[in-house]
């Protein structure tokens, strides 16, 4: 494969964002073992998990570009397929290809842990929200909540590699897709670079909820760097009209994603995973100027 050919993959699948699933996935399982005293997941566990959870990732994002790419073409968004660096008929090989990964690495997870119905349960709920945004979106505002809830049922799918999930995961689950719904309100309009309402950037603030279960000078840290980094791009690319950049500030937000898997570790008195979680963080910014995270 060519580096130009693979470079068009990368932007397909928008992989900048995948280390986010991964650090999702490490803070639900995380927290699901220490408010049920199970271990964390075994190595072929993890696998398996990070696999189905990255295929069905990648899924969705080479599947919206396939469903929109008639939409990129009359609105000259200079995506991979409008620019004839892929055929329809490759991404949508490639599409069933990783549904069929996912469902393979789901089911050989389901015969390694106690509570299979949970991990089924979830992952199919995450595989229909996946499908229903993908075919709604353009057409409905407010689907932006059926992309909130892809990231919840990745949360939830995590932790059910486990055992059902705990009541605290559900809150954070619930949390994480709320900030990811206000994070594609503004997204929908990321083509005319418009801010109409500032009711996305409330939605953002939802993680500030976490800071009622606060117990650890690690959690404050975490949500300092969190809120010090959202306000820093904000008044930077949002708060003057004259120099909006939409596209900067969304990708800003995707970036911190890995800070709110920090602040659920830190909770979980998790402090090795916290870090980790910031170190992605940290990488995450370097990585969108290679591919575009959007």
């Amino acid at each position: 494969m060519s580096h130009s050919s693979l470079t068009t993959w990368l932007t397909l699948g928008r992989v900048t964002n995948l280390p986010t699933v991964w650090t999702n996935a490490l803070a639900a399982a995380l927290l699901a073992s220490s408010a049920t005293t199970l271990a964390p997941p075994s190595p072929l566990v993890w696998t398996l998990l990070l696999v189905a959870l990255s295929a069905l990732y990648l899924a969705g994002m080479l599947l919206n570009d396939l469903l929109d790419a008639d939409w990129d073409q009359q609105h000259h968004n200079p995506r991979p397929i409008v620019l004839g660096l892929v055929s329809r008929t490759q991404v949508s090989l490639a599409t069933a290809a990783l549904l069929l990964l996912a469902m393979l690495s789901v089911l050989g997870l389901s015969h390694l842990i106690a509570q299979p119905h949970w991990l089924l349960a979830s992952a199919g709920l995450l595989l229909l929200f996946i499908l229903a945004y993908n075919l709604l979106h353009k057409n409905y505002p407010h689907s932006v909540w059926l992309m909130g809830g892809c990231r919840s049922a990745l949360y939830l799918t995590a932790a059910a590699s486990l055992a059902m999930p705990p009541q605290p995961l559900w809150l954070c689950a619930a949390l994480l897709g709320t900030y990811i719904a206000g994070l594609t309100y503004l997204a929908r309009l990321e083509h005319r670079n418009q801010l109409l309402s500032r009711l996305p950037l409330l939605l953002m603030l939802s993680p500030l909820a976490l800071a009622a279960y606060a117990d650890n000078s690690v959690f404050w840290l975490v949500l300092l760097l969190w809120l010090g980094w959202l306000g820093w791009h904000y008044r930077r690319h949002l708060a003057n009209p004259q120099q909006r950049q939409i596209r900067a500030f969304i990708g800003a937000g995707l970036a911190a994603l890995p800070l709110f898997d920090a602040l659920v570790l830190a909770l979980a008195n998790q402090p090795l995973g916290s870090l980790l979680c910031v170190l992605v963080f940290f990488l995450l910014p370097h990585l969108q100027r290679w591919i575009k995270p959007t």
